[in-house]
């Protein structure tokens, strides 16, 4: 089933690859039903990948880009000497998280770049129909009002409906990244056609569920497909222009949106987009006390009231509901502008490696970015172990998914 590294022969045999097999498949599935499970998805994945790495000559097949592993380790370093300062906690946890991602990327990114074609048509086939069983179930759920959600979390019929909660409106925003990694399988399978429909019929399906943060991601992701089909490297460019303005103008939009604009108050807005404006001022203003190294890692949870009020949840003992539902907010908040310049690195140089995909497998890619990006903008703490799992779910499908072999080869 799966054979990667030199000894090919004698690794397609072993027993570490129908595990790994059936982690793949079981993508899908988990991002539907129990999107907390990722990082368990995760951590299996990263002992996995190491394992069968070392049994085919790991040191030698382990080649992570030098750049970008420099400002990953420079990240982790910043993040690990913060927790000395921070008040959460549970920060040196979150490095711990933080690290694994990154080790399980490393891992499972250098297993799946080195798959036989074979192998990757298998696991490509594998991925694709875990991720439509998946949608399939969450579908299911939407319909009938979550019957297996409310069993797997407890949640009576008489209680607050599960609409409300968090776990379908996680699934919604895992299935809105893992739709064009999918994809771009069935297009390398010769399915021109097919390829983009799966997305465009997940945002069609979107509209039915409660998370607009994945709705929005998922829209723009099919405005970057449809844009990179014919301007591929000048969609690169304005994504990355976007990066640079969203890390820093994060600081300066958070005081335009609420003191100038007065959006917290604006009526055409929906009260969890009202309320967002005034939390984002309120990170943004503690991000200015601490501007160089910021609060300390995972400091967003911790963080108590100074006489601040707000208009929306009582304040008690915590002035952000855990998180500021902005990424470039928090890593201001947490890490000062030198976390934000090394996550800002870390972002571009993910981003340019999509130039050396082949042409037909970069609007893909770029579509996935572009959704990861969106919700990261509007929704769940970037540090929150299931969603960092997530996007390293949807980076890991887009490798195994360029090493699908192109049908008729």
């Amino acid at each position: 089933m799966l054979a990667p590294m030199a000894r090919r022969d004698a690794l397609s045999d072993t027993i570490l690859s129908y595990p790994f097999a059936a982690a793949v498949a079981l993508l899908g599935p988990l991002a539907g039903l129990v999107p907390r499970g990722l990082p368990v998805w995760a951590l299996t994945l990263m002992v996995l990948s190491g394992v069968l790495l070392a049994r085919g000559g790991a040191p030698a097949r382990l080649r992570p880009e030098r750049w970008t592993s420099a400002a990953v380790l420079a990240f982790l370093a910043l993040a690990a000497a913060s927790a000395a300062w921070s008040p959460s906690g549970r920060a040196a946890l979150t490095v711990v998280e933080i690290g694994y991602i990154a080790l399980s990327a490393t891992l499972a990114g250098a297993c799946i770049a080195d798959l036989p074609e074979d192998a990757a048509r298998r696991l490509g086939w594998l991925f694709v129909g875990g991720l439509l069983t998946g949608i399939l179930i969450f579908s299911v759920e939407n319909a009938l009002d979550h019957p297996l959600h409310r069993w797997v979390n407890g949640k009576a019929a008489d209680d607050l409906s599960v609409t409300e909660g968090n776990v379908p409106k996680r699934a919604a925003a895992l299935l809105a990244l893992l739709v064009w990694p999918a994809a771009l399988v069935l297009r390398r399978h010769g399915m021109r056609w097919i390829a983009p429909a799966l997305p465009l019929g997940y945002a069609m399906l979107s509209l039915l569920q409660p998370s607009r943060s994945a709705i929005v991601g998922v829209g723009l992701g099919l405005a970057v497909f449809l844009a990179a089909q014919r301007w591929a490297s000048a969609t690169r460019r304005a994504l990355a222009a976007a990066l640079a303005a969203a890390f820093a103008g994060a600081i300066p939009a958070a005081w335009l949106f609420e003191r100038v604009l007065d959006l917290d108050h604006a009526p055409w807005l929906f009260r969890s987009a009202q309320h967002r404006v005034e939390i984002w001022w309120r990170a943004a203003g503690r991000a200015l006390e601490t501007p160089l190294l910021g609060q300390g890692i995972d400091a967003s949870r911790a963080l108590k009231p100074m006489g601040e009020t707000s208009q929306f949840d009582p304040l008690t003992e915590s002035l952000l509901p855990l998180h500021p539902h902005n990424a470039f907010l928090q890593v201001w908040l947490e890490l000062g502008a030198a976390g934000a310049a090394l996550a800002l690195a870390i972002a571009l140089l993910v981003l340019a490696g999509t130039a050396r995909l082949e042409r037909d497998d970069q609007p893909y890619a770029l579509a996935s970015f572009t959704a990861a990006l969106a919700m990261v903008s509007t929704a769940y703490g970037i540090w929150q172990a299931w969603w960092m799992a997530g996007m390293l779910a949807a980076g890991l499908m887009l490798v195994l998914a360029t090493r699908v072999p192109r049908s008729g080869r």
